[in-house]
């Protein structure tokens, strides 16, 4: 929690182990962050590695695993803009926790440029589920 600016760890092993080139190291990374945290826990190949949101997006759909009901765990997609569209998307997290209210807890990477625990109950596009 409160890592922030770029470069960071998160940028640096998505630009170099996974060969993804230098523009990754001060490139948005929000869902670089998702991947770094899915690679430690020994599942990124369910997770899925895409700094572009929406193609991520785009590839749980690919799979069926995505939906728009929240559940721990799962990859969170927002799109700022309150559209509900997967190609609108612009933002990614965890889901640390669902609330009663339909509301979640995430953890997410470049939120506010640093790691943060963030409450939300809006911009929600949809949910990817891995597991």
């Amino acid at each position: 929690m409160g890592t922030s600016g770029v470069p960071n760890k998160y940028t640096q092993w998505y630009a170099s182990s996974l060969g993804k080139g230098s523009y990754f190291l001060t490139a948005p990374w929000c869902a670089i962050y998702v991947a770094w945290v899915a690679e430690r826990a020994g599942v990124r190949a369910k997770v899925g590695t895409d700094a572009y949101t929406p193609t991520w997006a785009a590839w749980y759909a690919g799979k069926g695993r995505w939906g728009i009901a929240p559940r721990p765990g799962a990859i969170v997609f927002f799109d700022w803009s309150s559209g509900k569209s997967r190609s609108g998307i612009d933002h990614a997290g965890i889901v640390e926790k669902v609330h009663s209210d339909g509301s979640i807890t995430s953890i997410e990477g470049n939120s506010s440029g640093r790691v943060q625990r963030v409450h939300r109950t809006s911009s929600i596009v949809g949910y990817g589920y891995w597991a």
